[in-house]
């Protein structure tokens, strides 16, 4: 009388076969938290764009000031009047926001928590558009500042 089972050799073959599936699949998740949370700021981003800089465009307008947003110096504490910061973000000033020419630095990210150095910069609106906001990655460290040569825009 014969007895159902497998043999040794039908489960090494499964053991391999799970072997070479879990080496093909692992590099595919790895980074996979970095590409989240980056996507979570390239939203927040478009948020800016579409939504909170139009609406400060528009008050600077209204307000006789030819669409320069740079005399609202909105700070972390207010801003939120108009969004919901990401926990990424770990410093925020948008009186840097002066220029409509020229990317200036708005927005830190925290680096541990991003894994790189991320920042957001903004170039101020004028009487004929509003201002714009981009995502960086690169090296710059200080609020205020223009994009760096090897910094790279990802939006």
């Amino acid at each position: 009388m014969r007895r159902g089972g497998f043999t040794m050799i039908e489960l090494i073959f499964v053991i391999v076969i799970l072997g070479i599936l879990a080496a093909v699949a692992l590099p595919k998740f790895i980074g996979v938290s970095e590409q989240a949370k980056e996507g979570k700021i390239k939203a927040f981003v478009g948020t800016m764009n579409r939504t909170v800089g139009p609406t400060l465009w528009s008050k600077s307008i209204t307000e006789g000031k030819n669409g320069d947003i740079k005399y609202l110096a909105l700070k972390e504490s207010n801003i939120t009047d108009y969004v919901d910061l990401p926990d990424e973000i770990s410093s925020v000033d948008l009186s840097n926001c002066d220029d409509p020419d020229q990317n200036k630095t708005v927005m830190l990210l925290d680096e541990n928590a991003m894994g790189g150095k991320y920042y957001i910069t903004c170039k101020d609106g004028s009487i004929a558009k509003a201002p714009e906001f981009h995502l960086w990655k690169g090296s710059l460290s200080s609020l205020g500042s223009t994009p760096g040569g090897t910094d790279k825009a990802l939006n």
